[in-house]
């Protein structure tokens, strides 16, 4: 059977994190995507000793174990680079190690992490957007190696600066394999975000079905979601023009094996109960149907 999961960091915050694991269980998922963005370097649990790290996260773990919930992968950070501001970028490979080695005490196999948000950084010779991501990125393979743990590069899409959209650097595939295949490390892997790639298409970015069979058995980890290819919007499959048929025989012709994990846009307010109790069925039947929603 296909595993279906969920992106649970909007869940866990409004609901806790027993209560949202609770829910999500019975919602009938059967893994998370657990959210580290929420704790901060030298603050909280990432600024407390050894043991209290590491009891942290371990709870948290055997709380998901009891709800019989497996922790498909986590979601680091998503903003690690900021153009003259070294120590804003000294402290993001830093706080990326520990959520490496938060991964790994969750048991989960893969972070998520985002390259250099390129619309930030402004128009620049590719030499350079390769240069500072390799910087970065390098940084973080001791823990990588140590830990056990993937660095799971997520594919980008387009983004808004001042009222305009414009596409990602790391978007195009030739420019995300360079960088994959640059960091030297066996714990690398591939996160397909379809959101990101669709809505990137009118850049002449292509399709996420081409990407997937373009990254092959490198794509390891999902972040399934919908959209017009307009926005980054994080709608419900079916919501969108995705071509999710064509999006499973990707997945099929790649062997995919994963988790089918989905990266929804939770802003429910107190309706959040009633959806995540819809959307696990629905999304179950989506799996099983292999994206056919007319069946």
């Amino acid at each position: 059977m296909r595993k279906i999961g969920i992106s649970c960091g909007s869940i866990v915050k409004t609901y806790g994190l027993e209560k949202g694991f609770e829910l999500i269980k019975r919602s009938g998922f059967d893994a998370v995507d657990f959210n580290l963005m929420a704790y901060r370097l030298n603050a909280g649990v990432y600024a407390a000793s050894e043991d209290e790290f590491c009891s942290h996260f371990y709870d948290i773990r055997k709380m998901l174990d009891n709800y019989e919930l497996e922790i498909s992968q986590t979601h680091g950070r998503t903003g690690i680079y900021r153009m003259n501001d070294e120590q804003y970028n000294n402290d993001a490979v830093e706080v990326s190690k520990l959520d490496l080695k938060a991964t790994a005490m969750l048991g989960a196999p893969s972070c998520v992490i985002h390259f250099p948000n390129t619309s930030l950084i402004g128009i620049q010779p590719p030499e350079f957007i390769h240069e500072i991501t390799s910087g970065i990125f390098n940084q973080m393979i001791p823990a990588a190696n140590e830990y056990k743990v993937n660095i799971a590069y997520e594919t980008f899409g387009a983004a808004r600066l001042s009222g305009r959209r414009n596409v990602q650097f790391f978007a195009y595939p030739d420019e995300f394999m360079k960088q994959f295949n640059a960091l030297d490390t066996k714990y690398k892997t591939i996160c397909v975000d379809t959101g990101h790639t669709h809505e990137a298409e009118a850049f002449w970015v292509p399709s996420p079905e081409r990407i997937i069979k373009i990254f092959g058995k490198n794509v390891s980890v999902l972040h399934l979601h919908d959209n017009e290819g307009i926005s980054d919007d994080h709608l419900l499959p079916g919501l969108g023009n995705i071509n999710w048929p064509a999006v499973f025989d990707a997945l099929d012709e790649v062997e995919y094996k994963g988790v089918f994990n989905f990266e929804l846009l939770l802003s429910f307010g107190n309706l959040l109960d009633e959806f995540i109790s819809f959307a696990g069925p629905y999304l179950r039947a989506f799996v099983n149907n292999r994206g056919n929603l007319k069946d």
